[in-house]
């Protein structure tokens, strides 16, 4: 199997920075982005299919709800986990209903995160 992509949507730097470089030391590519919009730019740009995403809600500039459904327009069958702290109950019933089975509460547990991250990958 190839390498597998991530897209890891995280507004804090540090926090990007530190799980993007955890990830790539278990073998993922990891694509990053600051905001919902930057994550639409680059997954539509990505030359490289993106086989997982990695949301925080929430956003600073979009819902996460709203992320998910561009990003299931624009590619249905992409596995999402959504990291939130904060959401609101109908914020989560929302993500639900647009495919998301994966949730984390913050902070997120490094090895939580890789065995969630694989076993979105052997649905694919």
């Amino acid at each position: 199997m190839q390498q597998p992509t991530l897209l890891l949507v995280q507004e804090e730097e540090s926090t990007r920075n530190v799980l993007a470089q955890l990830l790539v030391q278990e073998g993922f590519l990891v694509l990053t982005a600051a905001s919902g919009h930057d994550a639409l730019g680059v997954f539509r740009a990505s030359l490289t299919p993106i086989d997982v995403l990695v949301v925080n809600v929430p956003l600073p500039d979009l819902g996460g709800a709203d992320l998910c459904a561009h990003l299931r327009r624009l590619h249905p069958d992409r596995p999402v986990i959504v990291c939130t702290g904060e959401a609101e109950p109908e914020e989560k019933a929302k993500l639900s209903q647009l495919g998301v089975k994966r949730f984390f509460g913050k902070p997120v547990g490094l090895e939580d995160l890789l065995a969630t991250v694989r076993q979105a990958l052997r649905s694919l």
